[in-house]
Order: structure tokens, then sequence, then C-alpha cells
């Protein structure tokens, strides 16, 4: 029996990320993958229509999507009760596009263990995210983020603080010190410290509370623990140019770390990059998928897609991560659920 596996539709002005591509669908079908994908699915990530299908993948058309349904989901965020329609940058696989009720498997939910690693969409988006954010910073900032000596004058590098060292949190500090300017990070857990240092940034250490959560994630604090905290972070945040916000406690709001009054103790011209934005935010002032700029002329980037501004790197990430699930999702030729870690992600 030959299995398949499909792109679900989505609107790809809001999501520029595709979770096959053309590369990927070619090894699928190499293996003896069915795969469909529906027209200008691929587009945004400058996967075009003539590459799936020289790839060997089936195009489909309005017409078709309405008639097929998901035998299981995978994608991040997804609900219990899944409308095809709302599958979002996921993608379903069964004996036949058509067969069966939709299951979904949540990605998120994969286990943080070596043997996940290959699978992992949250590791693999978040480390473009936090290039993508260091980018930001150097973008909106109206100075250089190196130092540079010139016969018209020098300038020192640019201060850029990091809030959070998970994934993101180090790729926005290696990309940052990649820019020139001079890196400071923080984190609420002690033990990333050696980390934050083996990158040649500067640990920020606060007299203040500390959260270990499960998996490696920080856990959250009380309100109280909270407001002590941004207290202690408000004068390194004064004092830089640039602050990448990353921190984020899964199943709750992100934490707000950086105050009001810490934004507004900055220098004009700075730049606050908060990517907790599309979960409330770490900073106060941040306004969801927005670059505002407060009266003091603060710049805040509120974007809530990191990875999609990098949507061909980041589809092609996601995609041989979703390659890497179905091989372990593929029993003797038969779908299989059963494994360890696709048990984690089932939500329904």
């Amino acid at each position: 029996m030959t299995l398949s596996v499909g792109i679900a539709p989505h609107d790809v002005t809001q999501e520029p990320r595709v979770a096959l591509v053309p590369e990927v669908v070619t090894k699928l079908v190499k293996q003896g993958w069915q795969v469909y994908v529906p027209q200008g699915a691929g587009g945004a990530a400058s996967c075009p229509d003539a590459a799936y299908a020289a790839a060997g993948a089936t195009l489909l058309g309005a017409k078709d999507l309405a008639k097929t349904k998901l035998t299981v989901a995978l994608g991040l965020n997804l609900p219990a009760k899944l409308p095809y329609a709302e599958a979002a940058v996921a993608i379903g696989l069964g004996s036949s596009p058509a067969a069966g009720a939709a299951s979904s498997l949540a990605l998120q939910k994969l286990p943080r263990t070596t043997r996940a690693q290959a699978m992992d969409v949250l590791s693999s988006q978040a480390n473009l995210g936090g290039y993508a954010a260091a980018l930001a910073v150097a973008h909106h900032l109206p100075r250089l983020l190196p130092a540079l000596s010139t016969a018209a004058g020098s300038t020192k590098p640019a201060k850029v603080l990091i809030l959070g060292v998970g994934v993101a949190g180090l790729q926005a500090i290696a990309t940052a010190r990649r820019l020139g300017a001079a890196v400071s990070a923080f984190d609420i857990r002690p033990e990333v410290a050696e980390q934050i240092k083996s990158l040649g940034a500067k640990v920020v250490e606060v007299d203040g509370p500390t959260a270990e959560g499960k998996g490696g994630y920080a856990g959250a604090l009380d309100a109280a623990g909270l407001q002590q905290l941004q207290e202690k972070l408000a004068p390194f945040v004064a004092q830089s140019d640039g602050v990448i916000t990353t921190a984020q406690v899964p199943g709750k709001a992100a934490p707000v770390l950086v105050s009001a009054v810490a934004v507004a103790a900055m220098q004009p011209g700075s730049v606050v990059v908060d990517m907790a934005a599309a979960s409330g935010g770490n900073v106060a002032g941040t306004k969801a998928g927005a670059v505002v700029q407060t009266a003091n002329g603060i710049t805040l980037v509120g974007e809530t897609n990191w990875p999609g501004t990098l949507a061909q790197t980041a589809s092609r990430f996601w995609a041989q991560n979703m390659a890497n699930l179905l091989a372990v999702m593929v029993k003797d030729g038969q779908l299989s659920l059963e494994d360890e870690l696709v048990q984690a992600m089932v939500v329904a």
C-alpha cells in the first residue's frame, strides 16, 4: 500500500513557510511516498509549483482540496479537533489523501531528547528566529553595530543585551557578535552562564529569583519575583543600544521582563526586539505584529513570525524535520503511531 503525504492548505500571506520543499519531496517520492501539494503553497518560500511537479508531487486545485481529508495532521499548536482548512503549515499522511478522520499531532510536544533533535521543529525554527532578530536590531538601529575607525572619526561597538538564552537567544548572541556588537546576556537559569561565555558574550548577573522549568525551559515566576527581576534588569536595559528578548514559558503568557520605566530610560534611537510578542510580549508597550516608536524615540519590534521572515531557509529546515519524523512514523510500509516520540505528540 502506498502511503501519501500532503501539505495542508494555508494562507501564504499570513504564513510564508511551507511544510515540504521540492528537494525533500524528491527524496520522499524515491522512498515510495505519494506527495500532494496545493497549488501555490510554496510560492512565498521560493518554491514554485513547477519545482514541486518536477520533484514528482501531485498538484491539487481548490476543488480537489475541498474533497481531501487528513488521516493524521502534524503541526504546531494544533487543537484536538482540527478542520482541514485550519492546518496551516501542517502535513497530513495516510493510505490515501481522502481516507479517515483527522487526528492531530502537535509538534511542540515532541520530547527534547537527543533522538528527537532531527525532528525538532521548535529548535530549527527558533535558531533561525534568533538570527533574524539580531539582524532586525542592526536594521532598525540608527548606528553601526561594530567598532569602526575612519578619517572622519571612530565609533565604539554597539551594546546588545539578550534576555533569555534558549536556542533563539544563543543564536542571537552568536549573530550579534559576528556583526561586531558588544553582547551581554541574561537567563533566569544560572546553569546557562557557561553557554553565554562560550559564545564570547558577557554574563549579566543579578541578585534575584531563578526558575528552572521542565525539559530545559525556564519556569514561571510569581508577580513579586517578576517585579523584582524587572527592577534588577532595568539598569542593564537602560545602557543597551539594542535589546532582544526571547523568554517563553510553555503554556503560559510570556513574562514581562522589561518594564515601561526601563524602556523610558533607554537612549533615543535604541531598539528593542521582542521575540515573545505573539504570546503577550516580554516588553511593556510591544504591539504584536507591528513596529512602534515610544515617545522617547525607542523602536519596539513586535514581529510574531521571525522564522517566516526567512521563509526559504525555514521551510527547508521544517521539511527535513518532517521527513525525519515520517521515517519514524512508518513501520514495515505501514503508518504507525506507536513510537514513543510520536505518542508524546498526540493530542487527538
